[in-house]
């Protein structure tokens, strides 16, 4: 396993798989119906597609793990883009602040530079505890404006 590439893929499989198994044991089923959503987020420079996993699960908030993959966009960059971030939601009914700080790294096309960037959001949330549809807006960094849609499983 000489690429690094490799390395740094694996590690995060490896750490996504203990998280699921910790969120498994933190979480009542009959408090939170579905612990997984799968969303699609559109800004002005970038869109992308989004798995995210409750980890932690308290009387007034919860939080989530979510990692992604998608298209960047802008004057000095263009190619994929790989995030992973912390997701915090406040309130535990339909209407959410939410609140994301991660990261981001684009691979650029032409092959000159890649970029690792701050991926903060901080926005609004529809989601439903017991239901299945997510709807998101909000202000992000680097991509200004964000948006998407989504389901929980």
């Amino acid at each position: 396993m000489k690429n690094p590439k490799s390395k740094v893929l694996i590690t995060c499989l490896i750490w996504l798989s203990a998280i699921n198994l910790m969120a498994r044991e933190n979480n009542n089923p009959s408090e939170f119906k579905y612990l997984n959503s799968f969303n699609s987020y559109v800004g002005l420079i970038e869109f992308s597609f989004n798995y995210e996993r409750n980890i932690i699960l308290s009387q007034k908030s919860y939080s989530n793990i979510k990692a992604g993959y998608g298209y960047w966009t802008n004057l000095q960059l263009e190619g994929k883009c790989y995030e992973i971030a912390f997701v915090h939601l406040i309130g535990r009914k339909n209407s959410h602040p939410e609140l994301n700080l991660g990261i981001k790294y684009i691979v650029d096309n032409a092959g000159k530079e890649n970029a690792i960037l701050p991926d903060i959001f901080a926005g609004y949330r529809y989601e439903n505890p017991e239901g299945r549809f997510i709807f998101r807006i909000g202000l992000a960094f680097p991509s200004i404006f964000n948006m998407g849609i989504g389901f929980k499983f």
